[in-house]
């Protein structure tokens, strides 16, 4: 163990200089951000790192230390930065989209790989709704400092994202127990289910933020090392929280975030500092997290060859589930009483980009389920498309925006 010690640290230490090098790249190439790059860094030492003969060990990443490590700190992050009274104008096509969207995706995924890849009808609807939830992250960095993209736009996007996550991983959950637990299916059963895990999440995220900041009201006191130290543990404690409870961790982080809010400190210096803390964690979570994606492409890929009409396949899949599910929703979804522009449409097709929670999921379906290598290639092809094309096609739409 103690010789393994100086290896991790040389690893840290060329990691943390090899992320200068990518953060001078991308702000000096501005084709992709920082965390594409990282990606591609990452795939890169997974196909160096196949070869014995380098003598690199082979990173996987561990489905449970992306949902339980990494999912809160940057659910909670992302949630941090809004303000209850500024969401309020895109709650509702933020829930549309999250929820009834990623239904209509789920049907139009699932539904085409059940017909066209005989796969079976559950299993289907299963992966369906696990390559639905989107990751933003990707391309919020480039909407820092633009000023075509609105506020309002901003948090429709992001407020999606993370609404839509906890729903996917709720739906994934209840598919996932009917299709391993030969449990029969009941509509009373699942629908009590549904809304329990929803409504538990909520109710026990709100308390949760509520009483971290009454805790600091105690205290009196805003120093930064505190409330850096609250915030976490409100992150973790509430996702821990509700997983224990059997409802939705991710929606339990998003609602404690809300209830805990944003006000204004008189010490600005403290609030200033307390940012910073959460952005560069934000930033270090998603780094390790894009690059350890990257790694494991090869990995977990390696013992499915897709064919390439598969592969085809998974792309024209990507774009329809979202540009079905929004365009069934865009005469209903309104912000500040005016409907979706084409721009905003579009806008909000090409933000949709897979992430790593995706992954995760199926990671966490048992080992000798028959469909998880296909799964796995087909979310791979579709992540990796997203993540690399869609920011491409984003800056596009943006530019559009400010003619």
């Amino acid at each position: 163990m103690t010789e393994s010690v100086p290896t991790l640290v040389t690893y840290a230490v060329l990691g943390w200089m090899a992320l200068n090098v990518i953060f001078y790249v991308s702000e000096k190439w501005m084709v992709f951000s920082d965390i594409i790059w990282i990606l591609l860094a990452g795939i890169a030492y997974g196909w160096v790192s196949t070869n014995p003969e380098s003598g690199l060990p082979e990173l996987v990443m561990d489905p449970d230390v992306v949902l339980y490590v990494f999912v809160p700190l940057l659910i909670f992050a992302s949630t941090k930065k809004m303000c209850l009274f500024h969401f309020r104008p895109i709650i509702v096509p933020a829930v549309i989209a999250g929820t009834l969207g990623i239904v209509v995706s789920m049907l139009t995924i699932g539904l085409t790989i059940h017909w066209l890849l005989d796969v079976a009808l559950l299993p289907a609807l299963l992966f369906g709704v696990i390559i639905s939830a989107t990751d933003p992250l990707a391309v919020s960095a480039l909407f820092k400092g633009n000023e075509s993209i609105t506020e309002n736009q901003k948090l429709l996007i992001e407020g999606e994202s993370i609404l839509n996550d906890g729903f996917v991983v709720t739906v994934a959950g209840i598919l996932a127990l009917l299709i391993f637990s030969m449990t029969s299916f009941s509509v009373v059963d699942t629908s009590v289910s549904f809304v329990t895990h929803i409504a538990g999440a909520l109710i026990s995220g709100a308390l949760l933020g509520r009483l971290a900041r009454f805790i600091l009201r105690l205290m009196h006191t805003s120093h930064y090392i505190l409330t850096t130290n609250i915030t976490l543990a409100l992150a973790y404690g509430s996702f821990v929280v509700a997983e224990t409870m059997h409802f939705s961790g991710i929606l339990a982080v998003f609602a404690a975030a809300l209830a805990y809010g944003y006000k204004p400190d008189k010490d600005r210096a403290n609030r200033l500092a307390e940012e910073r803390v959460w952005e560069y964690l934000d930033y270090a979570a998603n780094a390790l997290l894009f690059f350890l994606l990257g790694t494991s492409f090869f990995a977990l890929t390696a013992e499915t060859n897709l064919p390439i009409s598969y592969t085809l396949l998974a792309v024209g899949l990507l774009f329809a589930g979202r540009f079905v599910a929004l365009s069934v929703l865009k005469p209903v979804m309104r912000v500040e009483g005016m409907r979706l522009s084409m721009n905003e449409f579009w806008l909000l097709n090409f933000s949709g980009a897979r992430g790593a929670v995706s992954v995760a999921l199926i990671l966490l379906l048992p080992a000798d389920f028959e469909y998880q290598s296909l799964f796995l290639s087909l979310a791979f092809v579709m992540i990796l498309f997203s993540l690399l094309v869609y920011p491409l096609v984003t800056v596009r739409i943006l530019s559009k925006m400010t003619r």
